[in-house]
């Protein structure tokens, strides 16, 4: 970790990307950056309305150019992804060229639950589903995403995911 750059956090949705990248960020003394703030500060409403009002296709633009502008206008930071944007838009292969890529693959029954704790409605992708029903379809997504997440440099693979092993994996 002599020269850190940009390290960009993917993985499922609730997998600790935003939790461990400020801790990660706070640690090195680098900026921290959302990827789905920054995308609600361009287009001035939440994720979960605009996603409502205009559509994934649309929303999968506007975070393609919105990860491009912070990547083209920052040498150093570390940036929680949106679990959908690594699938999108050659966007992985964009953070694999400018950064340091490290997938948290986290266990989809420990997302599920992480889900239910933090409320569904916060997730546009799950707020219609039941506890056994977004099951599933926590493993259909990690089915589905599977192919870009682990284009990532690194990858960590634990349901207690820290800190302290996400510098030793950088670290080695």
């Amino acid at each position: 970790m002599s020269q850190v750059h940009r390290i960009y956090l993917v993985g499922l949705p609730a997998s600790g990307k935003t939790t461990m990248g400020k801790q990660l960020a706070e640690h090195l003394g680098i900026q921290f950056i959302d990827l789905d703030a920054e995308i609600e500060k361009v287009v001035g409403q939440s994720i979960p309305d605009y996603f409502s009002f205009q559509g994934e296709g649309n929303f999968r633009i506007k975070e393609k150019e919105t990860l491009r502008n912070i990547t083209a206008a920052n040498e150093q930071f570390v940036m929680a992804t949106g679990g959908g944007a690594p699938c999108f838009h050659f966007n992985m292969d964009h953070m694999n060229e400018t950064g340091t890529t490290l997938f948290l693959d986290v266990s989809p029954g420990d997302l599920a639950l992480r889900i239910l704790d933090q409320g569904v409605e916060k997730r546009p992708l799950f707020k219609s589903y039941d506890q056994q029903d977004l099951i599933q379809e926590v493993r259909d997504l990690a089915e589905n995403r599977l192919a870009f997440y682990n284009e990532a440099k690194i990858k960590i693979r634990d349901n207690r995911i820290t800190l302290d092993k996400i510098i030793s994996y950088l670290k080695s």
